[in-house]
C-alpha cells in the first residue's frame, strides 16, 4: 500500500490527472507509520496542516532557607510532536482506499496478544514509528565521504542531506491520541458508493465514502540514544534533523576529509601533469638522436646528458624517463 493511483478502483477515472499522486510516488513526499510488534506499514499521500514540536526541561525546585530563588534540580527534557494532515480522494475509488488506511493506522494502537495457556495476555505495547519525511527520522548518518571534486566543500554538506521514506527509520514513540473528522458536514461532503451492474452504474444503499478526512495526532517519542554533551561537545550531533554543518564536530572533521581529498587530487592530476611533461622532453631529446646518430657522437652524448637531467623527482617519488641507448651505437 505504498503507491498511490486514484484509477485502481475504478475504470472511469483514467481521464483524471493527479498531481499529488506524482508528488508522492515520484518524490516520496508521504507519512508514513510502521508498527513494531507486527512490522506492518501504512502510508499517506495527505496535505500537512500543522506539525508541531514541544520540548520541555523538567526541575523540581527546593526551597532553601534565605535564598531568594529556589535550587533547581534537573529531571529529564521531554519531547512532544503534533501533527495534523488531510487526506483528499478524487475519485470514489481513492475513498474507498483511504478508509482502508486509516483503519490501519487506528489498528495500530491496539496492543498485540498471545495465548499463554488457554488464556490471551497482553504481549507488547503498541509502539509506532512515525516517519515525516526528513523532520522526523531516526536515522540521517552517511559514513562515507562524497567525492568533493571540485566543489566547495561545504557544499558536500548540503548535497549529502538526503532522506527516506523507508518507515522503519521513522522516529519511535507512542500515539498517545489521535483523532478523525471524516466532515460530512461540509461542502465536499462524500461519495455515494456505486456499482456497475450489466453495463448500469447504480447507488448503493447505506454506504458513503468521505472526500476528505482530518486527522489530528500526539506523538511523544522515545529516546533510542543519549541525548546531551560531553566534553564541550554534543553527543548526537546530527539530532534531530540530520543537518550536517561546519559548527558540528562530525561536520569539521568532514570538511578536513574532503579538503584533504581534494587536495590529493589535485596532488595527483600535477603529477600526471609533470610526467607527461617529460615525456614528451624525452620523446624529443629521442627525436634528435635518430638525425645524429651517424657520425655525431659528441652531440649525442650531450644529448644523453641533456635526457638525464629530464629525470625529476616529485613529492619524494623518482619518475624515470626511458633513454633510447641504441640510437648512440647506430
Amino acid at each position: 500500500m505504498n503507491e498511490f493511483d486514484i484509477r485502481k478502483y475504478q475504470n472511469e477515472s483514467n481521464i483524471l490527472v493527479d498531481g499529488p499522486s506524482a508528488l508522492a510516488n515520484e518524490r516520496d513526499l508521504v507519512i508514513s507509520f510502521y508498527h513494531v510488534p507486527s512490522g506492518r506499514s501504512v502510508y499517506f499521500k495527505a496535505f500537512i496542516t500543522a506539525f508541531n514540536e514541544n520540548y520541555n526541561s523538567n526541575f523540581t525546585p527546593h526551597e532553601a532557607f534565605g535564598r531568594t530563588d529556589p535550587i533547581y534540580q534537573y529531571k529529564n527534557t521531554t519531547r512532544k510532536i503534533t501533527l495534523a494532515f488531510k487526506i483528499l480522494a478524487a475519485s470514489e475509488g481513492e475513498a474507498f482506499e483511504n478508509l482502508g488506511r486509516l483503519s490501519l493506522l487506528q489498528q495500530m494502537l491496539y496492543p498485540s496478544y498471545q495465548d499463554l495457556d488457554s488464556a490471551t495476555t497482553l504481549n507488547q505495547a503498541p509502539l509506532i514509528r512515525i516517519k515525516v519525511m526528513n523532520l522526523l527520522s531516526s536515522n540521517f548518518v552517511n559514513s562515507e565521504i562524497p567525492e568533493a571534486g571540485n566543489q566547495n566543500p561545504r557544499n558536500v554538506f548540503y548535497n549529502s542531506y538526503k532522506s527516506t521514506k523507508d518507515p522503519q527509520l521513522g522516529l519511535l514513540g507512542i500515539i498517545d491520541n489521535l483523532a478523525t473528522n471524516h466532515n460530512l458536514e461540509s461542502e465536499d461532503g462524500v461519495f455515494f458508493k456505486r456499482e456497475e451492474r450489466n453495463g448500469v452504474a447504480k447507488g448503493v444503499r447505506n454506504t458513503i465514502l468521505p472526500k476528505f478526512i482530518d486527522v489530528n495526532l500526539g506523538f511523544s517519542p522515545i529516546h533510542e540514544q543519549t541525548i546531551g554533551w560531553k566534553d564541550g561537545q554534543p553527543l548526537q550531533s546530527l539530532f534531530p534533523y540530520g543537518i550536517v554543518s561546519d559548527q558540528t564536530s562530525f561536520g569539521r572533521a568532514l570538511q578536513s576529509a574532503v579538503y584533504d581529498r581534494r587536495v590529493e587530487l589535485e596532488k595527483q592530476e600535477k603529477a600526471k601533469y609533470v610526467k607527461a611533461n617529460g615525456e614528451l622532453r624525452m620523446g624529443r631529446v629521442n627525436r634528435d638522436l635518430r638525425r645524429s646518430h651517424r657520425g655525431n657522437v659528441g652531440a649525442a652524448n650531450n644529448l644523453h646528458d641533456l635526457a638525464e637531467s629530464t629525470n625529476f623527482n616529485y613529492s619524494g617519488e623518482q619518475t624515470d624517463l626511458v633513454f633510447d641507448e641504441d640510437l648512440i651505437d647506430g
